[in-house]
């Protein structure tokens, strides 16, 4: 009996043991890869500081040298060549392997790796790290640390370079985050013209309307009556939260028109009153908004 009694105690705490042991190995893999998962995002942060900091200085090459790199360039070789880096400051690993592409429209971008230059049918791409041909029209603009933000008190106007086009696709992130419950909001041009009175059109996130999402013609500055319209409950939910970030799309094709928010349709329409132009974004009166990140994409 005392032996059964032995055994079974033995096999009691060999079962715990083995439970104890999977416990651990669990943890430490959770462990493991919760540390793996902010070290990537630690890693994504810095390459994308280093993404802004090297565009600001290729600015200065590009204007002093006159030069511009070749596509496909790996690495800061003909920064520092040229003085404008030191071999030391290009010793970070993320730098050496930046990769360098040059868009249809001569703008240029640097890319973390070699897998993400890869996209080449971006017109334009930033996370305003750096000033990346953002042109201010009206107002004036604060970019930088991967925020663009108006910063005036009244009419803000702002361009993406080398965005002029007629077919494209529009990704835009922003936060509304406040200002006068009846006369604030911001919005997105598109196909509009390269001036301060702009003439395209707009897409609005408008709560000084009454939380709708509105789209308008732009006529040498002046809006015009609304195109088509939605409540932003009626079309994304009870639940929706204006303040929050969110992702906005826009797909041109001819006439047609679709505007998406979150991944969810909200407009569309025919229109092509305007045929091509460029893209941009405005805030008016005392609207606090946040751009996080653009991509206009050819078709």
């Amino acid at each position: 009996m005392k032996k059964k009694i032995y055994t079974s105690g033995c096999t009691f705490v060999s079962f715990v043991i083995g439970v104890a042991m999977i416990i651990f190995l669990l943890m430490s893999i959770y462990v493991v890869l919760g540390f793996l998962g902010i070290f990537t995002l630690a890693k994504e942060t810095v390459c994308q500081s280093n993404r802004g900091i090297l565009k600001n200085v290729y600015q200065i090459y590009n204007v002093v040298e006159g030069k511009k790199v070749e596509d496909y360039t790996t690495g800061v070789g003909f920064l520092i060549s040229g003085g404008y880096m030191t071999s030391h400051q290009a010793e970070n690993a993320s730098i050496s392997k930046m990769v360098w592409r040059i868009y249809e429209n001569g703008s240029v971008d640097v890319f973390c790796n070699s897998s993400d230059a890869q996209i080449s049918t971006f017109v334009y791409k930033s996370s305003f790290y750096a000033k990346d041909y953002v042109q201010s029209l009206k107002g004036s603009w604060k970019i930088g640390n991967g925020v663009l933000i108006p910063i005036t008190v009244g009419e803000n106007r702002a361009l993406f370079g080398g965005t002029d086009g007629t077919d494209y696709t529009i990704e835009i992130n922003a936060a509304y985050l406040g200002g006068n419950a009846k006369h604030s909001g911001y919005g997105i041009y598109y196909r509009a013209s390269k001036n301060v009175n702009i003439s395209g059109y707009v897409f609005q996130f408008d709560p000084g309307k009454g939380n709708l999402f509105v789209i308008r013609k732009v006529t040498n500055g002046q809006e015009s009556g609304i195109i088509k319209q939605v409540s932003m409950i009626d079309s994304m939910g009870e639940k929706f939260d204006i303040t929050k970030a969110h992702d906005i799309k826009i797909v041109l094709t001819g006439q047609n028109h679709v505007i998406s928010i979150d991944g969810v349709e909200i407009l569309s329409f025919s229109d092509m009153k305007y045929s091509s132009g460029y893209v941009g974004v405005r805030s008016w009166n005392d609207s606090i908004v946040n751009f996080f990140e653009v991509k206009v994409t050819k078709k």
